[in-house]
């Protein structure tokens, strides 16, 4: 989502998939700029996501810099950050293992429903193939009946 950009001091730019970073803008992408305060500082945010979304983020961040430095009173604001930082990379990689596990889980399950799809369609063949053998016994029986 955010990176820095080169040339504007403070900036930072970013796509519109949250948590990517992009070195480069395309000329289709709109860029949105968003001014925020985080920790007392401002900050000037040019993304491609929309402000709502950057503000959110902004806040959550404010919110658990300052809950830390309240809580914690010789704890310097970088500090703050980079506990931040790491409880948000830690949230991260828990998620996409989750997320990784949901989609082997998914993946395990299409391929139950396939075999479960052919075994079905086998037993339709196999169901209809002894349809016809009944059908022809019976009509052997019935004609063996006539005699």
């Amino acid at each position: 989502m955010v990176s820095e950009n080169p040339g504007d001091s403070g900036e930072t730019t970013g796509n519109d998939q949250p948590g990517r970073a992009c070195a480069a803008q395309s000329e289709d992408d709109m860029v949105n700029k968003v001014r925020v305060t985080i920790a007392g500082a401002p900050y000037a945010i040019a993304t491609t996501d929309t402000e709502n979304y950057i503000t959110t983020l902004a806040k959550k961040l404010d919110d658990d810099i300052t809950k830390l430095l309240d809580n914690n009173g010789n704890l310097s604001v970088t500090k703050a950050a980079v506990f931040c930082a790491m409880d948000y990379l830690d949230e991260y990689r828990k998620s996409a293992g989750s997320a990784e596990n949901m989609r082997s889980q998914i993946q395990d399950y299409i391929s139950d429903a396939a075999k479960a799809k052919l075994a079905a369609d086998k037993v339709k063949a196999e169901n209809e193939t002894l349809k016809r053998e009944n059908a022809a016994l019976r009509e052997q029986l019935a004609k063996l009946q006539q005699k």
